[in-house]
């Protein structure tokens, strides 16, 4: 059995140019607003490389496929559909495409809806209220009065409140490395949820999603307070180094053994898995890139994946994806980016 070689970097951009091409045509000769210029020029395009009606062919197949994903505006049952005028107005005998476009236009709105919403709800006031924040992809490093340092990892906020009596730093997103100076009389607290994290002098990890936390202990010892149900006021857990505990607002911790040195390996910019699922990998993935990677194909997301991963350029962590697993990933703009099964 031959195995066939891997493409060239020249031959791969070439490809990759000509698939973008297509998806552009594809837009343009499906639009309302199509002219006899535009045919023109596209009967043109397609004649000048056999790879070309190929390429327009399969951004055909892709959108259609896509077209298939149901409106998250609307409930099963609910009715939806263009205006009567819409229909009217078509050519008689012109095969409709509008239907699928309609689908995925109400996706993308729904889509660009919660981004927007999610940034004012979850961004907005938090980067208002953050004494120091980072942009999704960006690090930072900050060295506080008391000689503690603060790693803030990707689309971080957090409020930071150092006083002659007290160390108080208030977690509202993301996730943050402290490394704590030691100071017994003055406790380093990580406010995340309804936990509160405190030690004298340790390094830990913090990551907050939503109302869902994660403590991560490298040294020392770490001790998580709960201030809610379902854990009665006062009672705590403590912490030792490789030792964690989520928990969620409202209910139970999970105490487990933890790598610490893998969970932030992000401070040396790298993500490491092993043996982690697709879905998994890809919501670490998404936390690094603006716009969103989505599965196209569901039963792909239970495959698995190891690997170490450069965070200067997560397109490595794709292709990586891409060349071990039956798996196809399409790059439709600079925010999307889709997964589906390869055939």
């Amino acid at each position: 059995m031959t195995t066939p070689s891997k493409p060239s970097a020249a031959t791969a951009g070439r490809d990759a140019a000509i698939v973008e091409t297509a998806t552009a045509w594809f837009v343009r000769m499906t639009s309302d607003l199509v002219t006899a210029e535009d045919r023109r020029a596209f009967r043109e395009w397609c004649e000048r490389d056999p790879a070309h009606p190929a390429a327009y062919a399969e951004a055909a197949a892709l959108w259609s496929e896509l077209g298939a994903i149901p409106d998250p505006r609307q409930r099963p049952g609910a009715r939806g559909g263009a205006p009567a005028a819409t229909a009217a107005a078509r050519p008689a005998g012109r095969p409709s495409r509008r239907p699928w476009l309609r689908r995925f236009g109400a996706l993308a709105a729904g889509l660009l809806l919660a981004a927007v919403l999610g940034l004012w709800s979850l961004g907005g006031y938090e980067r208002l209220a953050a004494d120091y924040a980072t942009a999704v992809g960006e690090r930072l490093r900050v060295t506080l009065a008391d000689g503690s340092v603060l790693h803030l990892n990707t689309d971080t906020a957090l409020a930071v409140d150092v006083t002659a009596e007290h160390r108080r730093v208030r977690l509202y997103r993301g996730e943050a490395y402290f490394a704590v100076a030691p100071d017994r009389n003055r406790p380093f607290e990580v406010e995340a949820a309804d936990g509160i994290a405190r030690a004298v002098g340790t390094a830990f990890d913090v990551r907050r999603d939503g109302e869902a936390v994660t403590v991560a202990v490298a040294e020392g010892r770490v001790e998580v307070r709960r201030n809610g149900p379902p854990k009665p006021p006062g009672e705590s857990v403590l912490l030792g180094p490789g030792e964690g505990l989520h928990y969620t607002a409202g209910a139970p911790s999970a105490r487990r053994r933890v790598d610490v040195n893998s969970l932030t390996a992000w401070r040396q910019g790298r993500l490491v898995f092993a043996d982690r699922p697709l879905r998994a990998v890809v919501a670490e993935l998404d936390r690094y890139r603006p716009g969103a990677i989505v599965f196209l194909t569901s039963a792909i997301a239970e495959e698995r994946f190891s690997g170490v991963v450069s965070l200067a350029d997560t397109d490595q962590a794709l292709a990586a994806i891409e060349s071990t697993l039956p798996v196809d990933v399409i790059r439709l703009t600079g925010y999307l980016t889709v997964l589906r099964a390869r055939n």
